[in-house]
C-alpha cells in the first residue's frame, strides 16, 4: 500500500471554488480501481489550507489515476487558485505488533 500526502494553499477568496471541484474529484476518484482511500481535509486555524490522504494500492493504481480526465481536469482548473502545493509519497513501515 502507498500512502500520498498532497497539501495545497489555497487563495483564501477562492476556497469555496477549491471545494467543490476537490469534492468532484474525490467523488470520481473514489469509484477507480486500486484506490482504497481518499479524503480531504481543511485546515481548522487556516482555512485556505488543504490536506488529501491517500491510500493506493500499487503504483499502477497511481499512475492511472494521474492519467484520469478528471484528474487532469482538477489539476488544470485549480491553477489559477493555489499558491503553493506538496505532495510526498510513503509506504507502510512493517511492523510484527501490528
Amino acid at each position: 500500500m502507498i500512502t500520498i500526502i498532497a497539501k495545497f494553499s489555497v487563495n483564501a477568496d477562492k476556497t469555496e471554488e477549491f471545494k467543490k471541484r476537490a469534492i468532484n474529484l474525490l467523488r470520481e476518484t473514489r469509484k477507480e480501481k486500486g484506490c482504497l482511500s481518499y479524503k480531504i481535509y481543511q485546515g481548522r486555524q487556516d482555512a485556505s489550507k488543504f490536506t488529501f490522504i491517500e491510500e493506493w494500492l500499487n503504483d499502477t493504481a497511481i499512475e492511472q489515476h494521474n492519467e484520469a480526465k478528471h484528474f487532469c481536469e482538477f489539476l488544470a482548473g485549480i491553477k489559477h487558485i493555489t499558491s503553493d502545493m506538496n505532495i510526498e509519497q510513503l509506504s507502510t513501515v512493517p511492523t510484527a505488533f501490528c
